[in-house]
């Protein structure tokens, strides 16, 4: 297939908690709540050196440099997101789940493809509201000081995928 180049990325999956649920009750409050948000979250992950990919509905997909970069921009995100949820009612606020992989994926011009955007994808799915799920490909890359953040979760099976993912959650 022409022009397609593989190289080594780690993935950042970001996914709004209830967003259909908030879009039910009020949609303009939701998407006014999700644009300010997805401003926050893009700016982090532009600070990070980052770029996003995709973002779709509620969900973003971000491509970041290394492995400690992708997870100090997770973790920027949500004290971002708690900072504006501070003092608000709990219908006012926004929280949302993400998961990092990193490997060697598929790019064709801007585009990002195979197992570890799926994977990304799966442990965002996975993860507690307001919550950080890792690979133990990103685990491993990460500066000694973030190691100390992770909790080990053993090997997790996700839909689709065809063996275990050694899973890390964040202590935040």
């Amino acid at each position: 297939m022409s022009c397609v180049q593989r190289k080594r990325s780690v993935i950042l999956n970001a996914d709004v908690v209830g967003y259909s649920r908030m879009m039910a009750a009020n949609d303009l409050a939701a998407l006014e709540r999700l644009l300010a948000s997805m401003r926050r979250i893009i700016d982090a992950v532009t600070r990070a050196g980052g770029r996003v990919v995709d973002t779709t509905g509620d969900n973003l997909m971000a491509e970041l440099p290394n492995e400690s970069a992708a997870l100090r921009c997770a973790l920027e995100v949500h004290r971002a997101l708690a900072e504006r949820n501070h003092g608000r009612e709990e219908d006012e606020q926004l929280h949302v789940r993400i998961g990092l992989h990193g490997g060697e994926l598929l790019t064709r011009g801007d585009r990002l493809y195979g197992d570890v955007v799926n994977t990304a994808a799966r442990l965002q799915a996975a993860a507690a509201p307001d919550g950080i799920l890792i690979s133990a490909a990103v685990a491993e890359r990460l500066e000694a000081a973030l190691e100390d953040l992770l909790e080990d979760l053993g090997a997790l099976r996700f839909k689709n995928l065809p063996s275990p993912v050694q899973t890390f959650s964040l202590r935040v």
